[in-house]
């Protein structure tokens, strides 16, 4: 079964080929230059003080999650409509997780269920994680003013939405990823995200604390600073290094932020295509009986278009969700599902987690159809009549 239209592909030019070719041709293959650069190219391409790259989103988490003090007494609270990364990295962390429902439509955390999940939580919340699902932003003002209620940070897990764009009760823009209503932002740089890296990503934040500890431990949690040492062999010790607490190596290599770097000159770029994606989507699956298509933003940029989550009413429809992913394949369509709820996973509903209303809703009618840069408007006609044919 050959799929011509996967639900995601990465874009990789030259430019990319010829950075990343330049990066093996340096003095060094990691923690040189490169890797400097790109995080400044991220600082002021997202409008934030500091950008601590590493080789993964999931590390990004673990990063953000640590600096933010999240462990056995203080816990998590995020939604369960996510992929296993936003919760396994606070498990990393030996922290609990709570759970707060979503909007049905948009599979987002809402202000409303955040509210009740901290003041149900059996833990104290060190933080809230909200997801941009897809690309589209959840209530970030909302939530930042219901986590200073209850005294917890905001960590945003921002991997499908870097710079969307929302506004507050004032009307004044911000963009995902500025940390404006967070103490830090989270990305990923997968192959399939926005900006590729293979893997990798980033921990965005305006809080000098953050970034430091998150630097510190990326690196194994070994410190140069002669300031910090205890045991110092002698004044002038240009090999000393001391080591206070466990960190890991999430150091990203010079040749994955060579690549970084290049791809991210073209991020409004991929944003904007996709955003013209959606709109044909809409245009050509608008009317179908059983498929709802999602929601437009009123303003094109306020959603980056990580995915393309159809709803279908598969019940109505008459076939399963595995008959109509199966008919779309042998039609050359691919398509996945974003997400399986959490709590459903063995490993979290064997610690209590019980079904939530929203996140059901959502979960039961999601199926993601091919949303990425290379996608030409005869490709979304061809897929957009494939998806009507299937789905009558």
């Amino acid at each position: 079964m050959s799929i011509r239209f996967p639900y995601a592909r990465q874009w990789v030019t030259k430019d990319d080929v010829a950075a990343v070719a330049a990066a093996m041709q340096g003095a060094f293959l990691t923690q040189g230059a490169v890797v400097d650069a790109f995080e400044a190219a991220l600082g002021t391409r997202f409008g934030v003080k500091h950008a601590v790259v590493c080789n993964s989103g999931t590390a990004a988490l673990h990063l953000a999650y640590m600096a933010l003090g999240l462990g056995p007494a203080r816990g998590l609270v995020t939604t369960p409509i996510t992929f296993l990364a936003t919760t396994n990295a606070a498990r990393m962390c030996n922290a609990p997780v709570a759970f707060a429902d979503v909007d049905p439509t948009t599979g987002n955390m809402t202000v409303e269920a955040a509210r009740r999940a901290l003041e149900f939580a059996r833990f104290p919340v060190a933080a809230i994680a909200p997801v941009h699902l897809g690309g589209r932003p959840c209530n970030l003002p909302g939530l930042r003013a219901v986590a200073a209620e209850y005294g917890c940070a905001v960590i945003e897990d921002a991997c499908h939405a870097p710079l969307a764009a929302y506004r507050d009760a004032a009307g004044k823009r911000y963009a995902i990823g500025d940390c404006a209503h967070s103490d830090a932002a989270v990305l990923s740089f997968h192959a399939i995200k926005h900006v590729a890296m293979g893997e990798g990503g980033a921990v965005l934040t305006n809080t000098d604390a953050i970034a430091a500890r998150a630097r510190l431990l990326r690196n194994h949690g070994l410190t140069r600073n002669r300031a910090e040492w205890t045991a110092a062999p002698e004044p002038d010790a240009p090999w000393y290094y001391e080591m206070h607490e466990v960190g890991w190596n999430y150091r990203a290599t010079e040749l994955e932020c060579a690549l970084g770097l290049s791809q991210l000159k073209r991020l409004g770029e991929s944003n904007r295509r996709r955003a013209e994606i959606a709109v044909r989507y809409a245009e050509r699956l608008g009317n179908l009986r059983y498929l709802r298509t999602p929601p437009l933003p009123d303003e094109r940029d306020s959603h980056v278009w990580h995915l393309y989550p159809a709803a279908i009413d598969f019940e109505a429809l008459g076939k399963s969700r595995g008959q109509v992913m199966n008919a779309l394949a042998a039609e050359g369509v691919g398509s996945q599902v974003h997400y399986i709820p959490l709590y459903r996973q063995p490993y979290y509903a064997a610690q209590g987690h019980k079904p939530l209303p929203g996140a059901e809703h959502y979960y039961a009618r999601t199926l993601s159809l091919p949303m990425y840069f290379g996608l030409e408007d005869r490709d979304v006609d061809t897929v957009a009549d494939i998806v009507r044919k299937v789905v009558r």
